[in-house]
């Protein structure tokens, strides 16, 4: 076993809890959908937390390349998946109530601890991309759009459904796009 197929054993863990977190949690919903009030954003959330975790889990693979890995390097790559999984885990309820749940009260009950997290996530993502993959802090534009964003939507603490639909579709779509334009294939060495 290489260092890299060692260390993505438990990173692919860590990515598999946090989809079993969405699909069980998704699961909850459709098994109480009849006690549910739906809300639009909530699911774009949960569907975009799925595909984050995913594609995040694709691009693992290109870290193949590290021929020597130390646990300090280990323990900062392993961190993006730690913060996936939390962001699933926030995602759906810790009780249900019998007489069901409103989603759109939970959601904006629990969106700026969404949005903290996603926060983190691009935060992560960039310090990642400069200090592993070698790019420029100028290369970073989706993150640091994704950065100011949500950053000024918890500083407005707005509760417009328009724009909190609009900002999950569009990053929805945006991280559907980018797995359709990826060229990113397994190879085996």
């Amino acid at each position: 076993m290489s260092p890299f197929e060692y260390v993505s054993v438990l990173v692919s863990i860590i990515y598999g809890l946090g989809i079993t977190l969405i699909l069980t949690g998704v699961a909850d919903l459709i098994r109480r959908w009849k006690t549910i009030t739906p809300f639009t954003p909530y699911f774009i959330w949960i569907a975009l937390v799925f595909v984050l975790h995913v594609y995040e889990w694709w691009e693992h693979y290109t870290l193949r390349s590290i021929s020597s890995w130390s646990l300090p390097l280990f323990l900062f790559i392993i961190l993006y998946p730690i913060l996936l999984f939390i962001l699933a885990n926030l995602l759906f309820p810790i009780k249900w109530s019998k007489k069901g749940i409103n989603l759109r009260e939970f959601y904006f009950a629990s969106y700026s601890k969404f949005f903290l997290w996603t926060i983190i996530l691009a935060i992560l993502a960039i310090i990642q991309n400069v200090f592993m993959e070698g790019y420029e802090l100028q290369e970073q534009f989706v993150q640091i759009i994704v950065l100011i964003v949500f950053s000024s939507l918890l500083i407005w603490r707005t509760t417009n459904i328009v724009i909190h639909t609009l900002v999950a579709l569009l990053m929805l779509l945006f991280m559907l796009g980018s797995i359709i334009y990826t060229s990113d294939t397994l190879l085996v060495q």
